[in-house]
């Protein structure tokens, strides 16, 4: 079984364990890992983040956005596009549809704009500044990561310099994440249970 089997195998096992988290659990989890995430020294320092919006079992990215906002920071998002992702500013008054893939995204999203309209991430935030936090099905203690199996993020990671990191429950994490050579392990993941730095 190759590289690119196993973590099919590896999203399929963790996607089931995630789900199967009871309500009350999961709600307990989710403060426990926005309680850890957010007092990081980056997450602090940072004028920018970069927030996905969580969908169906993730941990809870609103509390992030909420927070962000409350202390003056700006918050970006990613949106999916045919050429990969873009990223666009977001506030309260943002309106929000569903999007690509079931998730929510601004109504000003990128595609809805011309190419040179819609500026790369790395051309609107300042790289020193910046975290950005980023999905994932399953971790390492190494912080290796396995996604969707999309590859939008690989090829944004492999090309941003920025702090990232990882938001989990700790039954997403696995013993070794199966590794190819276009993968970019994270700077950090928390998870309700502890912190994982490489």
């Amino acid at each position: 079984m190759d590289n690119a089997d196993l973590k099919a195998d590896m999203r399929s096992q963790v996607l089931d364990r995630r789900s199967m988290l009871r309500d009350d659990a999961r709600e307990l989890a989710n403060r426990q890992v926005f309680e850890r995430a957010h007092k990081l020294d980056v997450f602090q320092l940072a004028s920018c983040v970069h927030i996905y919006r969580s969908v169906r079992d993730e941990v809870d990215t609103w509390p992030f956005f909420e927070y962000a906002w409350g202390i003056g920071k700006r918050v970006y998002v990613p949106v999916s596009t045919p050429t990969g992702l873009q990223h666009t500013h977001v506030t309260r008054d943002t309106q929000w549809q569903v999007g690509a893939f079931g998730i929510p995204e601004p109504r000003h999203a990128p595609q809805a704009q011309t190419p040179s309209q819609s500026a790369p991430f790395a051309d609107v935030l300042p790289a020193d500044l910046t975290l950005v936090i980023v999905p994932l099905v399953a971790f390492d203690k190494a912080c290796n990561r396995v996604g969707y199996g999309k590859g939008f993020y690989d090829r944004f990671l492999a090309t941003a310099k920025v702090m990232t990191m990882g938001l989990a429950f700790e039954c997403q994490k696995v013993d070794v994440v199966p590794t190819e050579q276009h993968d970019v392990a994270l700077s950090c993941v928390a998870t309700d249970q502890r912190w994982y730095i490489p």
